[in-house]
């Protein structure tokens, strides 16, 4: 596979209309080429994937930092999808649902991005959801009812003012549940200097102190192609793709001006000693609480941009957790504490600086200190005796499977490409 044919003849340093494109690699293991451009008046980033699927993928992201746990990323995702410049209905994302033929639409709201992404195999309908996506991202009405109905409102309820608004009714749901207390809680205490030490769904105490004209600020500074990444996939020109984006977007009057958006997020500093949190979640009241507590022993590891550190990582996570035999598993599972593993345990490859995790979940309180040595002690033994080779093996092997495995499950392969690469890429990290 020596050249593109969708895609005859581009190379590195090309132009194409005001784009140049910095990178072209061949992705042998999976039959693809990759591009990576810069848009140069405004600095928006485009990354291509060309190979011979029809389900082609598009999806633009934005940076999206939080200062606080209002859930102005999450609601504005929300409004944002409720009626743009260009189609004025109610819902123009639900209205293209019941008539396009594509095999994925959605929005995501992350720690610290914002993506739409969409997945079909019809030419005609790609550019035109491409064309809904566009005008709600960029030109979205953002009208102070939607802003009501998606984000929070005060409602009478057996003669009692209630607060009500999706976004808030979901996150409430959200924060009940202990899985979700328990990672947001460690993120809470690893990022206390960034913006993941904040509720990017929103916690349902701040999320009435958001005000329309704040969301209206945020869109205006972190929905900008100085702070947008665009992404296509599949087997059509990414000329094509290009040119309708110029049309549809940088050709919209007035121009857009690159920007600075300030949604670079720093490293978080490291401390010179542990430190121990608690955080409290909701339990029903006829609950027992004596063996209701999890605890979890976590670690900021590497910076997302290392890739050969973020691999050993997902190494020694598969290593120490990846099966009942595995030795960090078998230590817990086997001392008899608790039932199953703590929500949040794992190696976390989503935020600037990534974390491993693991403890217990349906532990007392007062066994919160035996966990603690269990993982210690264990970890302290592989790292004077070494691991088996066979473990480093088994954990190399399933890695190389995974990464040729090409599948549409849980969704198209295009937007599980997207995934696996957005969070290095959006840190300014190597995508490819």
């Amino acid at each position: 596979m020596n050249a593109d044919h969708n895609n005859p003849g581009l190379k590195e340093g090309d132009h194409i209309d005001d784009y140049r494109i910095k990178k072209v690699t061949l992705l042998e293991l999976i039959n693809s080429f990759f591009y990576e451009l810069e848009h140069l008046p405004t600095g928006a980033a485009h990354v291509h994937i060309s190979n011979d699927d029809k389900e082609n993928t598009f999806g633009v992201t934005f940076k999206t930092v939080p200062s606080d746990s209002s859930g102005v990323a999450h609601i504005l995702e929300h409004t944002a999808l409720c009626g743009s410049e260009k189609f004025p209905v109610r819902d123009p994302f639900f209205s293209m649902l019941k008539r396009s033929l594509s095999t994925f639409m959605n929005a995501l709201t992350a720690s610290d991005w914002t993506m739409y992404p969409f997945s079909t195999q019809n030419r005609k309908d790609f550019y035109n959801l491409m064309d809904v996506y566009l005008d709600a991202a960029f030109f979205p009405n953002l009208d102070n009812l939607s802003f009501k109905q998606e984000g929070h409102r005060m409602e009478i309820e057996d003669e009692k003012l209630v607060y009500k608004g999706v976004v808030y009714n979901e996150m409430k749901g959200a924060m009940s549940s202990p899985d979700q207390v328990l990672v947001r809680s460690l993120m809470n205490a690893l990022y206390p200097s960034t913006t993941y030490s904040n509720n990017s769904g929103g916690d349902p105490a701040v999320i009435p102190s958001l005000t329309y004209h704040q969301l209206k600020a945020f869109h205006k500074r972190h929905y900008h192609p100085s702070n947008a990444f665009f992404y296509t996939y599949g087997n059509l020109p990414l000329k094509d793709h290009l040119a309708f984006i110029r049309d549809k977007l940088f050709s919209h009057t007035p121009a857009w001006e690159r920007i600075d958006p300030k949604t670079d997020v720093p490293c978080q500093p490291r401390w010179d000693s542990p430190k121990e949190v608690t955080y409290p979640y909701p339990l029903d009241k006829n609950e027992d609480a004596s063996k209701k507590c999890q605890v979890c022993v976590a670690w900021l590891t590497t910076d997302i941009r290392d890739p050969f550190e973020v691999l050993a990582l997902a190494l020694l996570e598969h290593i120490l957790l990846g099966n009942s035999a595995s030795p960090l598993r078998k230590a817990l599972i086997d001392s008899g504490l608790g039932s199953t593993l703590s929500d949040g345990t794992g190696f976390d490859a989503d935020n600037r600086d990534t974390f491993f995790g693991c403890g217990l979940k349906d532990v007392r309180e007062s066994d919160a200190a035996d966990i603690e040595t269990i993982i210690i002690d264990t970890l302290k033994t592989l790292a004077d005796k070494g691991i088996d080779r066979q473990l480093i093996d088994s954990a190399i092997h399933q890695a190389e499977f995974h990464r040729k495995e090409i599948t549409n499950s849980p969704y198209p392969y295009g937007m599980k490409l997207l995934l696996s690469f957005a969070s290095t890429w959006l840190h300014r990290g190597d995508p490819a």
